[in-house]
């Protein structure tokens, strides 16, 4: 098929036949919100022209999409017409036109292209697109036989479940769809079929009027949500009623770095029973798990997580069994319960990390305070309720620093988090910071404290001037000193930064460029969205930036500074990558697989118990084919994860999800 997207949108707007707008079409304002926080809006109507026209925007830290959408339905109820406007989450300009005329369907937006023959039928799913489409796709879906439609470019999007309820005396149906992620997604419709609510713990939307009630349909929505879940765990866990026997595995020694090979591994309940160069005498039922050529470690960490029910299964797939959870809602503690009891699969929550931030335009999702007083106060919540640390965020008053880590020590909490604007992380360090999150935080450290990093600032200028840094001046030099005699610990999360300065929109996101043929098509459509807008002329110093990064990373850890792998992504395979990039950076594997195991252990106070293949810790183990000691992109290809004794088989795992295995 030949014909250029113009023609096909001028073909169309010629020939447009009348689409059903009699009915009517009520214009609707809806409020967004950020946890209890307005963000901003949300409106759907429609114009003379009958045209579905839906506005979306909202403010996250200075970030936040601002987009313009009309949509024109043929008889049926399909997309025949589609344009985009506006700026993305990092505010870089998107533009998106779909049309539909004389069996040609055309698409093109800033990250993708397309065109197919098709009879009008298939809905066509936008990338940038905004409630709006939901709520559309959401009426074909109740009159569609099965309640399924055929999406554009590929898949099928079905309605799983209807459940009539009633909410405050207004009758609610809350819809079950799949076909779009990795696990349904839910939206709350009223009587005319149109969206009531989209509601989750980060983010809602609700009309102004009835934004009371996001708790309740909150409530009601997680009882799905944890059933759904619920019943994966019980299909995909494997509990062994005797011991477990890995025979003739090469053996990762994580204190030791190094791969002992020929080893027979007997695991008990939920402890490691025995390790031994030679062949146990095995008791009647032991399950045995041939190990040949493949390695044998303990369950890996990632130290930078915002944990959610439907990450559990992507980290065990990917051989994460601890986390440490660097902010989040209250509904934490519940998600904990859930991974620890296995009603819902998924890692240990060892470490909690309480979140404050200073009221003002810019704060952040979480707790927000306005008086030291006040941040006191929620520190000594944080620790009643058993979180480990505080994280403090950019919006914080530099002069505040002190008194709240003075207050977190005594309570014996590590206090983290980014640093404060107007602040440098020499200052905060010296105030009481005992981590620092996100290795852009470390960079900022050499330009001026008068940047404004509540802003996206805090990415651009570091993108900007960081390749400049000397890491041979002594400047840094000094730096790294402070770091070292304060015992300071750096999450860099560094991988998140590559897509960020080295990615524009149509090109994949590098963090998952590996693995995106593996997830489901609507999933992958995601992650060619690119970074963040970058100057013309300044593509390469963008990149070099990104690549001082990695070399800082090498310098501090060769300086004997602790750098705890995590990610602040994709759960399970942003880790792989994190790994990936620490050797790219020049940190040699075994060292690299040591700090994602037994250094996070004693980071979190755990080594007597984890980070450790060893005689009496806990069976929190994975089967790696290959050895990522020689070739860390090894360590995608995760055949077995055991956690606490359970066994999870990775490819059963991903298949839940709709990911194919790395075979």
């Amino acid at each position: 098929m030949k014909t250029c997207f113009p023609l096909l949108l001028l073909a169309f707007l010629i020939s447009c036949q009348e689409s059903d707008t009699k009915k009517e079409y009520a214009s609707k304002t809806y409020q967004v919100y950020m946890r209890d926080n307005l963000a901003g809006s949300h409106t759907s109507s429609m114009d003379s022209l009958g045209n579905y026209v839906y506005t979306f925007e909202f403010n996250d830290r200075g970030r936040g999409p601002e987009i313009l959408e009309k949509i024109r339905l043929d008889q049926a109820g399909n997309i025949s017409y589609l344009e985009i406007t506006g700026v993305n989450y990092l505010k870089d300009t998107v533009v998106e036109n779909y049309a539909y005329i004389n069996g040609a369907a055309q698409w093109k937006s800033t990250s993708e292209a397309g065109e197919k023959a098709t009879d009008g039928n298939p809905f066509y799913s936008s990338v940038n697109g905004t409630l709006g489409d939901n709520e559309l796709l959401i009426r074909l879906l109740l009159s569609a036989e099965n309640h399924t439609v055929e999406l554009l470019p590929s898949g099928t999007a079905t309605i799983s479940n209807i459940e009539a309820i009633t909410v405050d005396s207004i009758p609610l149906r809350l819809v079950e769809i799949t076909g779009f992620g990795f696990t349904p997604f839910y939206e709350w419709i009223d009587e005319d079929n149109r969206i009531f609510a989209s509601v989750s713990s980060w983010l809602s939307i609700i009309s102004e009027e009835h934004s009371g009630m996001i708790e309740s349909l909150l409530e009601i929505q997680k009882k799905k949500e944890d059933a759904f879940f619920a019943s994966l765990a019980k299909e995909l866990t494997s509990t062994p009623e005797a011991k477990t026997l890995i025979q003739n595995v090469n053996l990762f020694d994580a204190k030791n770095g190094r791969v002992v090979p020929g080893q027979q591994v007997v695991v008990n309940g939920n402890k490691i029973e025995s390790i031994s160069s030679v062949a146990p005498n095995l008791s009647e039922g032991t399950k045995i798990i041939d190990g040949t050529g493949k390695t044998l470690l303990p369950g890996l960490f990632d130290n930078h997580c915002h944990v959610q029910k439907e990450d559990g299964i992507l980290h065990l797939a990917a051989g994460v069994t601890s986390v440490r959870d660097m902010a989040n809602s209250m509904e934490l503690l519940e998600i904990k319960k859930q991974f620890d009891e296995n009603s819902n699969i998924g890692p240990r929550v060892v470490t909690l990390a309480g979140f404050i931030d200073q009221k003002g335009p810019f704060a952040g999702p979480g707790l927000t305070i306005t008086n030291v007083a006040e941040g006191e106060e929620a520190i000594q919540n944080y620790k009643d309720n058993g979180y480990h640390q505080i994280k403090l965020y950019s919006s914080i008053d530099p002069s505040w620093v002190k008194p709240l880590a003075k207050k977190a020590h005594e309570l014996g909490m590590k206090l983290s988090g980014h640093i404060p604007a107007h602040m440098l992380a020499e200052d905060a360090i010296k105030d009481g910071f005992d981590e620092i999150q996100h290795v852009n935080m470390v960079a900022l450290n050499f330009l001026s404290d008068t940047i404004d990093t509540r802003t996206p600032l805090r990415f651009s200028a570091v993108a900007e001037n960081t390749h400049n840094l000397d890491l041979d001046g002594a400047e840094f030099k000094a730096f790294v000193q402070l770091l070292k005699k304060k015992a300071i610990e750096i999450d860099p999360t560094v991988s998140i930064f590559e897509g960020m300065f080295s990615t524009k929109a149509g090109e994949p996101d590098p963090q998952f460029e590996a693995i995106l043929d593996r997830l489901p098509i609507q999933v992958q459509r995601g992650y060619y969205s690119g970074g963040l807008p970058i100057p013309e002329g300044k593509e390469q110093q963008y990149k070099d930036s990104f690549a001082k990064l990695l070399e800082i990373l090498e310098n501090l850890h060769s300086n004997g500074v602790t750098l705890l792998p995590g990610t602040d992504a994709m759960p399970g395979f942003a880790l792989h990558k994190e790994l990936e990039n620490y050797v790219k950076a020049g940190i040699p594997a075994n060292e690299v697989l040591q700090l994602a195991t037994i250094v996070s252990a004693k980071n979190v106070g755990m080594e007597d118990l984890l980070g450790s293949v060893e005689k009496g810790k806990m069976a929190d183990l994975i089967l790696v084919d290959g050895n990522p000691v020689e070739n860390i992109s090894d360590i995608r290809r995760v055949e077995l994860t055991i956690k606490d004794g359970k066994v999870f088989n990775a490819k059963e795992l991903y298949g839940a999800l709709g990911i194919r295995h790395f075979q």
